[in-house]
């Protein structure tokens, strides 16, 4: 059911009508009043992008939505995919180990230890979602171009893009033996930490009709955060990944592609540091400081700089995957059938400090297998006027998740009496194994109508059904070797059904000028929470999203002017949050209410000569908790009504200027490029729901306010500068570069970690120098 509009959100619709009926007229006056000829003596254009991101081939600026495209040049220098967030403005990233949440438009669910698959971006690979814990992973798979959606996509990419999407394209095998080796290094400089980089594709044509690409890459980052006491690195990374892929052309009107990636990654971790806010001694403080006043005086290994910390257990992960997908695509008589399979398997595991101190008390383990099969069926065409696009959808999941905590030593002597971890003194150990399987079916349809040749309107409609069961238990060690059952096994299952949709009408009211308006329903199943023994299963989220847009090149196409004004209202948010169940502290996800999202997006690409190109992107976001509800027993709650969303820069802008010539033999590039984010917080974890406070069930402590303990989470805004540089001629290229020029610290996201009232945080890069040379043949 679509929600109703309250009658702030109409007003403040109204004038977003207003002012982008005033944008769009000034656009088309300026289209109007400048003669074609002006710059014929130059014919500089801006490249015209072909893009898949709603499952049809179509021309990027055609598309009446929010789409971004970042090409094989942009793909080639990004180190990660988090670099997203320096070329589309609105994104945001959250990195916990190898599980990584992405938000847009100040709507992204933080990353959750017991569940890496959960995702409200969906992170697609050819129109394949991604288990989150591979993302790291598959971004580095010799992909030509990312394409980012914002908004909800659940009509056509389904149920894990409730807030957008992004789609890696990859490189197609040539018909011609070519290819390309890649080599780099790099240095940062907090601790002089190394990075390399050797990568290379080679396409070997079998016969007229069939292809091969053979892709490699091998890269190793020391960790730019370094332990004291341990003398490992975190935040680095040794991959390894090996991909073939098959092209099959027998006819023109049929194409197969076969794939088969094989990926591995040591993914050493953030730090873990405790966070403290004013209290009196002695009492228990909620993500304050747990450990006795003493114990920390009489060490010296509390470190400040945001890159270094002191733990006395190494912080690392592992994850490993395989991914065979078959891809055909048959022209038909009634439109191009399309059959997508795909089987993904990974392995991950972690293990980490849980009591963020030099002290060697409890390292948290946890691993997660899962082997995951999809199958999806289209059919799009086009006769007359009306355009349609069909498919059906399968997917079974099955995880097997594992989660341990083993305690090393007499807590009782190092936290503070009193408090949850002081409780814990005699127990050497727990561990909770789970089981969760995952049946979803889905069906949708979208059609569009040309109106005439201006008038076009879209619209689209899924239906899903997701069917999950999942069985945990819990043991706990007191004696060295033993496991003693604390729970008895328990079961649960649930079934979601959800219908969603869109509808969007364009109008072209100028030759390269198009306004649109639009609504989205957007859908993110329920689920089971797999961090508690009772499996407390929770609901689906849902969000009415409302566009209104323009799109214009104009100046002979050397300036591109998009504009987006949104509008998002959120009911039945998933939230995670500590929640006192029956004395027992419990990390779970709940539907905690109500929020909105309004803002704008601003896109500008222009072609300032034959020399020099200008793009800024801005996105402005005012998010808020509009009603917060959180069940626990006992009751009451701490109320976070009014807090902006988790995530959710109020600002965030790129600029990129960059300058070509023609320089010897070859064409040299430099680019300069500038990220800004206001500050955000991370987290609503920390904000207790029946808190561990002695006799106060539900109260913060005294002289701490809700305030302090979310100050905990916050990031700062943070401006970063880049300097890129390239030199090509013939078949080589020379690349350099430098992140973080003036060595700005920052703390990239925090993830609130519940034993230990402690944090993760993951401090973005310090300055980094490199260089890369590429040979193609």
């Amino acid at each position: 059911m679509v929600s109703r509009l309250s009658t702030q959100s109409l007003r403040s619709l109204r004038t977003s009508i207003n002012g982008l009926t005033g944008v769009s007229a000034l656009a088309v006056a300026i289209n109007a009043t400048l003669p074609s000829s002006s710059y014929a003596a130059d014919s500089l254009t801006l490249e015209e992008i072909t893009v898949t991101a709603r499952r049809v081939e179509e021309r990027l600026q055609d598309i009446p939505g929010s789409v971004y495209a970042i090409g094989s040049d942009k793909v080639d220098s990004m180190q990660s995919l988090d670099d997203i967030q320096s070329m589309v403005s609105g994104v945001t990233f959250q990195t916990f180990g190898s599980a990584t949440a992405v938000g847009i438009r100040g709507f992204g669910n933080r990353t959750q230890a017991g569940n890496p698959s959960f995702s409200t971006v969906g992170i697609f690979q050819d129109g394949v979602f991604i288990n989150p814990s591979l993302v790291p992973l598959v971004n580095r798979i010799d992909s030509e171009r990312i394409e980012v959606a914002k908004g909800p996509q659940s009509t056509l990419y389904g149920r894990s893009s409730f807030a957008g999407a992004i789609n890696m394209v990859s490189s197609d095998p040539e018909s011609e033996l070519s290819g390309y080796i890649d080599t780099g290094y790099g240095e940062s400089s907090v601790h002089g930490e190394e990075l390399w980089s050797i990568k290379g594709a080679v396409s070997v044509p079998i016969s007229d009709t069939l292809a091969l690409r053979f892709f490699g890459l091998r890269e190793q980052r020391e960790g730019y955060t370094y332990d004291s006491v341990t003398g490992n690195r975190g935040n680095g990374y040794d991959r390894k990944i090996g991909r073939i892929r098959a092209l099959w052309t027998p006819s023109d009107s049929v194409t197969a592609r076969l794939t088969g990636t094989v990926m591995r990654d040591d993914v050493p971790f953030g730090l873990v540091r405790t966070g403290e806010v004013p209290s009196p001694l002695g009492q228990t403080i909620p993500f304050g400081n747990p450990f006795d006043p003493a114990i920390q005086a009489g060490s010296t290994r509390f470190p400040d700089s945001v890159w270094d910390g002191s733990y006395a257990q190494p912080q690392k992960g592992e994850v490993k995957g395989e991914q065979v997908t078959f891809d055909l695509r048959v022209e038909t008589a009634i439109g191009e059938f399309a059959s997508l399979t795909d089987y993904q398997n990974s392995e991950s595991t972690q293990s980490l400090t849980v009591d963020a101190s030099p002290f060697n008390l409890a390292t948290g383990n946890a691993s997660f297998d899962e082997e995951r099969y999809s199958q999806e069926f289209r059919l799009a065409g086009n006769s007359g006027n009306l355009s349609y696009l069909t498919g059906l959808y399968y997917l079974h999941d099955v995880t097997e998740q594992s989660g341990g905590k083993d305690i090393d030593l007499d807590v009782g002597a190092v936290f503070r009496p009193g408090s949850v971890q002081y409780d814990l003194a005699g127990l050497r150990g727990a561990y909770q194994p789970t089981y969760t399987k995952t049946e979803a079916y889905a069906a949708f349809v979208q059609l569009g109508y040309d109106f005439t040749e201006r008038l076009n309107l879209t619209g689209g409609l899924r239906w899903g059904q997701d069917e999950i069961s999942g069985t945990t238990s819990v043991f706990l060690e007191t004696i060295p070797g033993f496991l003693i059952p604390a729970t008895p096994q328990t079961y649960r299952e649930d079934t979601f059904e959800a219908i969603t949709g869109n509808i969007n009408l364009s109008y072209e009211v100028a030759p390269d000028v198009i306004v649109y308006a639009s609504y989205a329903r957007g859908n993110s199943p329920g689920g089971l929470n797999t961090g508690g023994a009772a499996l407390v299963s929770y609901d689906e989220q849902s969000a009415d999203a409302y566009e209104l847009g323009l799109k214009s090149q104009l100046f002979d196409y050397r300036l591109q002017l998009n504009v987006a004004l949104f509008n998002n209202e959120y009911s039945d948010l998933q939230l995670s949050q500590n929640i006192f169940i029956d004395g027992a502290l419990t990390p779970l996800t709940t539907n905690a209410g109500e929020a909105k999202g309004r803002g704008v997006d601003v896109d500008i690409t222009a072609l300032l000569s034959s020399h020099w190109r200008v793009g800024l992107q801005y996105t402005y976001v005012d998010s808020e908790i509009t009603e917060y509800t959180v069940p626990a027993s006992p009751a009451p709650q701490v109320d976070i009504t009014g807090a902006p969303m988790v995530r959710s820069p109020e600002h965030s802008a790129n600029l990129s200027i960059t300058y070509t010539n023609e320089i010897g033999p070859g064409e040299l590039e430099v680019e300069v490029q500038q990220t800004y984010s206001s500050s955000y917080t991370n987290d609503y974890l920390g904000v207790p729901a029946g808190t561990a406070y002695p006799g106060i069930p539900g109260q913060l402590a005294p002289g701490v306010t809700t305030g302090q303990v979310l100050a905990l989470y916050r990031t700062d805004s943070y401006s970063l500068t880049n300097l890129n540089a390239s030199y090509t001629w013939g078949d080589w290229q020379v690349r350099g570069y430098v992140r973080n020029l003036f060595d700005e610290e920052y703390i990239g996201s925090v993830l609130a970690y519940s034993l230990t009232e402690s944090t993760v945080d993951t401090p973005g890069e310090p300055r980094t120098i490199g260089a890369s040379v590429k040979y193609n043949f």
